[in-house]
């Protein structure tokens, strides 16, 4: 049974794991993932992006 976060190859079908960039059967490119740039970010890098955007604000409003 294949793992629910698997893909399969578009030129063969073969199932590949979900941070394959080739495949190994076939040797065909996988085309990127259209993963959202937000939820490739870590836990410490969202309380940072957080962070910043509050004390940008805050310097905003003191000016």
């Amino acid at each position: 049974m294949a793992a629910s976060n698997s893909k399969n190859c578009p030129g063969c079908g073969a199932t590949l794991p979900p941070y394959a960039d080739t495949c190994p059967t076939c040797g065909m490119r996988q085309p990127p993932s259209q993963t959202s740039w937000i939820k490739r970010l870590s836990p410490v890098e969202v309380f940072l992006l957080i962070l910043g955007s509050i004390m940008l604000a805050i310097g905003l409003v003191a000016l």
